[in-house]
């Protein structure tokens, strides 16, 4: 019993567990792209248009009249036209998997 034996760590089934891979910052940096980059840009740019924008507005909306403050208004305005497209996606993906 000279020899040492290594204790490899083994799952259910006998296949050998491998440490999960830690991913380097290099490797974060190279899935990054243009598309990301510029979403974050727009909403740095969105965060800093709403912030400087604080003024009550009047709102008229179908008969209703109320005051809002601006960057209320912008940020109401910015998530419903997400909603709007994730919505017109859905639709879109749900019709091509009809044909």
């Amino acid at each position: 019993m000279s020899e040492t034996e290594q204790n490899t760590p083994y799952d259910q089934q006998g296949a050998e567990v491998q440490a999960p891979r830690t991913r380097s910052l290099a490797d974060a940096l190279r899935q990054v792209n243009a598309r990301m980059v510029l979403g974050v840009l727009a909403a740095v740019a969105l965060i800093v248009f709403i912030a400087q924008n604080t003024d009550e507005v009047p709102v008229d909306f179908l008969g209703w009249d109320w005051h809002l403050p601006l960057f209320l208004l912008l940020l109401i305005t910015a998530a419903l036209s997400v909603v709007c497209a994730e919505i017109a996606r859905w639709y879109k993906g749900r019709r091509r998997g009809r044909r």
